[in-house]
Formats: structure tokens, C-alpha cells, sequence
């Protein structure tokens, strides 16, 4: 008999949880049990409307694998990680080692395939990351977040720059600044939760709240981790003339009230503006594994599916600690 499986589905902007037959892997692919979904600001932003996406959404997936074929045996009962980037592995792009550039990218939980806000996945073997036995799974899940933290860093040289400042204070700000200090101990973060701030000061990272920051444009590089309008707004006022911003989130430069986003200083100031988008996850595992960053701090509350269509329509969900769901 076919088993049930739990499903957070957005359907239309509606989000409820709806029972699927169980998938079935195909050949080259795996049938993964869901141990752990961290919830992001994709998914915040799917729930609150402001992207558009029909299907189940979750990206930072961690689980165990309970099927494959016969010639991947040695992946049988693996705790991993799931890449949510799904490539072709045989374009341009793919060829020069640049999959996160693929023509015919997917990305789970946000274009053309769903995610991991269920109770099984069956995805790609090639996407599945082995987790190491000292690694629990609350810690295993931020390998995706780290690993865009990696990618932000090899945007722009942060070595030897004066003022870099990281605009945010979610979780992925938190682990981008972790990552930035090792490279350069100048990078401070604006943000506004004195709790996450705190955490900074025990890192000894440089911290201010976002309002006590002036807009002096001086700083040579500002990674913004929102997207939210007004904070992508305030780096054009805190970058110098040329210097660099790296927008790890992308931002809604018109509203729905017909507000948008004056680039004028960009273009005056000769700003360089660069995305950063996913990154290397068997290295954001490494980081996590070798203690190179603080994942434990950013745990915050934990959740079932069935409380997820309630969680994800929260303003507040993509501020503050990370909020991680168990089916």
C-alpha cells in the first residue's frame, strides 16, 4: 500500500498542508526521510506574497536517505544534506564548473521543483551531501545558508578593505559576518534585535544598531542580507564613491504603492553592485563541521508541518533566529 506523504503545499497564495502519494525515485535518484527544514527568508517571502511560487517550498533541507538503486547502496541510510540547486551538469555554463549559472536551472522550493516542507523528497543522487557523524542535524541544516555566506565572500576582495559593514541581522547576516571576520576583522553589522547583536559582541564582531549609523558613504564594501527596500536604499548612503555593495537578497525595487528604489548615487558614485546567490554546500558543511562558525546561537524555535501555513504568513519570520520545522 502507497504511504501518505505530508506536503506544505502554496497553491494560488494559499498555503495549506495536503497528503501526496509517496514519491518514487527514478533512476539516478534518491528517496530521502525529511529530519529538518530551516525556514528562510524565501520562504518568508513565498508566504507573505511578495514571491510568486506554487508548490512546497523549503530549501535548507537535511534528512536520511531510505531508497536508491542498487549502484548507489553506499548512500542507503546516509544522513545528508540536500543542494536545492538541481543543474543540467552538460551546458556552457555546467561545463565551466559555473552550475549555479545553468540554463536549465532549478532551484527546490522556488523555480520548477518543490521543496523540502514534506515528510519524504525524492531528489537527484548528485545533490546529496553526506553529513559527518559529529554533526547533529539542527547544525546540519545552516550548510546552505554558510555556503551562500562563502559565496557573498568570494563576491569582492574583503581582505585588506577598511570598512566593510553587513546590513542585517537574520541568520544569514549573522553567518555571512562570521564568515567576512576571518577574512578581515574591520566587518561590523548593522541590525536591529539587541539579542542577535549581543551575539556579535561574543563573536567580537564590531556591531551598532542600524538607526546609529550614519550615511557617510565610506565604507568600500556593504554586504546587504534583507532585501528589505529601505535597508537596500540606506547602502547607497553608506558606500563610498566606487566602492562595492553585495546584495545577497533580492529586493522589490517597485511597491505596490508605485515607491522605487533611486539609483541615482549608483550611477553617480560609480557604485559596483553585485548579486550573490548560492553557494558551495559541501563547504558550508565543512565550516559548520571544523567549528568555523556559530550555528548553535541562530537555533531558535522549532515547529511541526502542520504549524508551517501559520508560521510562514509571519512578518517577523525572516528576522531574528532561525526557525526550524520537524515533520
Amino acid at each position: 500500500m502507497t504511504e501518505v506523504n505530508r506536503c506544505v503545499v502554496v497553491r494560488d497564495g494559499t498555503i495549506e498542508l495536503e497528503n501526496r502519494p509517496d514519491p518514487m525515485p527514478a533512476s539516478g535518484e534518491a528517496l530521502v526521510d525529511i529530519n529538518r527544514v530551516g525556514l528562510s527568508h524565501l520562504d518568508a517571502a513565498i508566504g507573505q506574497g511578495r514571491v510568486p511560487f506554487n508548490g512546497v517550498p523549503g530549501q535548507e533541507i537535511v534528512g536520511r536517505v531510505r531508497q536508491v538503486e542498487a549502484a548507489s547502496e553506499e548512500w542507503l541510510d546516509s544522513r545528508v544534506v540536500v543542494d536545492p540547486l538541481l543543474s543540467c551538469g552538460s551546458c556552457q555554463w555546467c561545463g565551466a564548473g559555473l552550475r549555479s549559472h545553468c540554463r536549465e536551472r532549478r532551484i527546490m522550493g522556488r523555480d520548477g521543483a518543490d521543496g523540502g516542507l514534506s515528510q519524504r523528497l525524492v531528489v537527484p543522487i548528485e545533490s546529496l551531501v553526506k553529513i559527518p557523524d559529529h554533526v547533529d542535524n539542527d547544525s546540519a541544516v545552516f550548510a546552505v545558508p554558510v555556503a551562500r555566506a562563502i559565496q557573498a565572500a568570494r563576491q569582492a576582495r574583503i581582505e585588506g578593505q577598511t570598512y566593510v559593514t553587513i546590513v542585517g541581522d537574520n541568520a544569514l547576516a549573522m553567518l555571512t559576518a562570521q564568515v567576512l571576520v576571518r577574512l578581515n576583522a574591520s566587518v561590523r553589522v548593522l541590525g536591529e534585535h539587541v539579542e542577535l547583536l549581543e551575539r556579535c559582541e561574543r563573536w567580537g564582531i564590531r556591531h551598532r544598531h542600524r538607526e546609529e549609523a550614519g550615511l557617510r558613504g565610506d565604507q568600500d564594501i556593504v554586504v546587504e542580507c534583507t532585501g528589505d527596500p529601505a535597508s537596500v536604499a540606506a547602502t547607497l548612503g553608506f558606500v563610498r564613491p566606487r566602492g562595492t555593495i553585495i546584495q545577497m537578497i533580492a529586493p522589490q525595487v517597485m511597491g505596490a504603492g508605485g515607491t522605487s528604489l533611486d539609483l541615482q548615487r549608483l550611477v553617480d558614485s560609480e557604485v559596483r553592485l553585485l548579486g550573490s546567490s548560492f553557494g558551495p554546500v559541501r563547504e558550508g558543511l565543512n565550516h559548520i563541521a571544523t567549528d568555523q562558525v556559530d550555528v548553535v546561537s541562530l537555533v531558535g524555535v522549532r515547529r511541526r508541518l502542520e504549524d508551517v501555513p501559520s508560521v510562514l504568513v509571519d512578518p517577523q519570520l525572516a528576522t531574528g533566529r532561525k526557525v526550524l520545522v520537524s515533520p
